[in-house]
């Protein structure tokens, strides 16, 4: 073990964010998925599917550092990093069109806000477009795509090294300097 430690961890926001997406779209939880899969074919057109994929995560701010103050010892810090993640979330099928506007309008509300709490809060939604897609049967799939930008912040826990005391020896210099 290394010592340090992460959390929340980016599958948790995942893991709040698909029943909130469940919740609004009626999809069952294998239809509202992680991507990008491999190897996995998409699932049926009807009732349709989501796919939620985190895109980018700029900081947001400098860290901050903490460790137990009330502590004669210290052994771990923690460094908090203020992060903007980017959210891509595909809505395929039929329903595409509307559940991409449901999502946007709910994670641009306090809905949006008390249902990722405490791993996540909503910063803004972009409208969600159309990004049509054309399968490996080389038929078209109606996809909206909406762009979430969400706050997350991770929490690194560090090991701390600190002394109770020190040892300071001068140094003798034999030496002139110019003046």
């Amino acid at each position: 073990m290394s010592g340090y430690s992460i959390e929340p961890v980016q599958q948790d926001v995942y893991a709040v964010l698909q029943p909130f997406i469940m919740s609004v779209t009626g999809l069952a939880q294998e239809l509202v998925i992680q991507g990008l899969p491999n190897r996995s074919a998409m699932p049926p057109a009807s009732p349709g599917f989501v796919m939620m994929q985190i895109t980018r995560t700029p900081r947001l701010r400098t860290n901050i550092a903490r460790w137990d103050m009330e502590s004669n010892d210290p052994t771990t810090e923690t460094i908090e990093q203020g992060t903007e993640l980017i959210l891509q979330i595909d809505c395929y099928g039929a329903s595409a069109g509307d559940w991409s506007v449901m999502l946007s309008t709910l994670l641009r509300d306090d809905a949006g806000v008390v249902a990722l709490t405490p791993t996540c809060a909503p910063l803004y939604t972009d409208d969600p477009i159309l990004a049509p897609l054309d399968d490996s049967e080389l038929q078209y799939e109606q996809r909206w795509m909406t762009i979430s930008h969400l706050q997350y912040n991770p929490v690194t826990t560090a090991p701390l090294q600190t002394a109770s005391s020190a040892t300071v020896d001068l140094i003798n210099v034999d030496a002139t300097y110019p003046v």
